[in-house]
C-alpha cells in the first residue's frame, strides 16, 4: 500500500469502491505483482456476509417467515444495492425516524430494506402483504432495546413534586427515550411475539385481514416490554413524544375521544416507566 497520504487516501477510496461494488479497475494499480486480485474476494465476501448477517440479526422474524436461503437471498440483492456506509451495522437497513433512535448510530438517509422490498419485491408482498408491519416491529423492538432504559419518571419524584406545589400539566413530560410507537396495517403483534420468540411452527398457516393498529414498546428494567395501543391511546402518545406537553397531549385525545381517562393512563404510564421529564422544552 502506498506511504504518501494523498496515495494512501486514494487506496482507501478505491478499497471502499470495490467492497461496495466489486469494482477492481481503480483498486487494480495499488496491487503488488506477487498479489493476484482474486484474493480481494475474500474480503469483500466477508463484507457482504457480514452485512446479510446484520439483516438477519435485524429483521429475524421476517427470517423465521421466509427461511433462512430466501431471505439471504434477499438480503444479498439489497446489500449490492445499498451497501452499509458506517463502521457499525447497528440499524443497518431500519427506516429512518424524525425522532432520534439509538444515539447516531443509524444508517443516513438512504434506502431502506422495507423500502428496497416495495420497489423490487412488490409482487412478493402482494402474496406476503404483512412483511412491512413485520419489519417496523422488528425494528422497533431493536431500537428499543438499544436505548436508554434508565431515565424515567418514578412515583416518589412526582409525589415530590406535587408536595412542592408544582402542576404536571405544566411539566415537560414526555414518554422515555426507548418508547417507539409502531403503527400497523394488520393485526399482526400477536403473532408476531409467536414467530419471532419460537412460540409458533414455521409452517404455521398466516391468514391476516386489514385492520389499523398501534403497538407501543419501551425498556423496562434492560427488557423490552410491548402492549397494544387503542387508537385514543396512539395519539396520546405519539403527541407527548412530539410535543413534550401533557395537557396538549390530552386536549388531542378528548377531541378524539370524550371519554378518555387521562387520570388512569397517567398511573399506567408511571408503573410502567414509561414517562420522563425533560431539562427543557423542545423545539416546536
Amino acid at each position: 500500500m502506498p506511504a504518501d497520504h494523498s496515495s494512501h487516501s486514494e487506496y482507501l477510496r478505491a478499497f471502499q469502491q470495490f467492497m461496495q461494488t466489486g469494482e477492481k479497475a481503480q483498486l487494480a494499480s495499488f496491487l503488488e505483482d506477487s498479489r493476484p486480485e482474486a484474493f480481494l474476494s475474500v474480503y469483500r465476501n466477508g463484507f457482504i456476509r457480514a452485512s446479510v448477517s446484520a439483516l438477519e440479526s435485524n429483521f429475524p422474524t421476517l427470517v423465521k417467515l421466509w427461511g433462512d436461503d430466501y431471505f439471504a437471498q434477499v438480503a444479498g440483492a439489497y446489500v449490492n444495492a445499498t451497501p452499509p456506509s458506517n463502521a457499525t451495522l447497528i440499524g443497518y437497513g431500519f427506516e429512518n425516524r424524525t425522532e432520534q433512535s439509538v444515539d447516531d448510530e443509524l444508517e443516513p438517509s438512504t434506502l431502506s430494506f422495507l423500502e428496497f422490498l416495495q420497489q423490487h419485491l412488490a409482487e412478493v408482498l402482494v402474496q406476503f402483504p404483512y412483511v412491512p408491519d413485520i419489519c417496523r416491529l422488528d425494528q422497533a423492538w431493536l431500537e428499543s432495546l438499544n436505548e436508554n432504559g434508565e431515565s424515567f419518571l418514578t412515583l416518589e419524584v412526582v409525589q415530590d413534586l406535587i408536595a412542592q406545589g408544582e402542576d404536571l400539566s405544566e411539566l415537560p413530560l414526555t414518554v422515555v427515550d426507548s418508547s417507539r410507537v409502531v403503527d400497523l396495517e394488520f393485526d399482526i403483534f400477536e403473532l408476531w411475539g409467536q414467530l419471532r420468540f419460537g412460540e409458533i411452527s414455521e409452517d404455521h398457516k398466516i391468514e391476516l385481514n386489514p385492520h389499523q393498529n398501534s403497538v407501543i414498546f419501551w425498556q423496562m428494567d434492560l427488557q423490552v416490554q410491548a402492549k397494544p395501543l387503542s387508537a385514543v391511546e396512539a395519539v396520546f402518545m405519539k403527541c407527548l413524544k412530539q410535543t413534550a406537553d401533557i395537557d396538549e397531549a390530552t386536549k388531542q385525545a378528548l377531541a378524539m375521544d370524550e371519554s378518555f381517562d387521562i387520570s388512569t393512563l397517567f398511573a399506567e404510564l408511571l408503573n410502567a416507566h414509561l414517562l420522563q421529564r425533560l431539562q427543557k422544552l423542545p423545539q416546536k
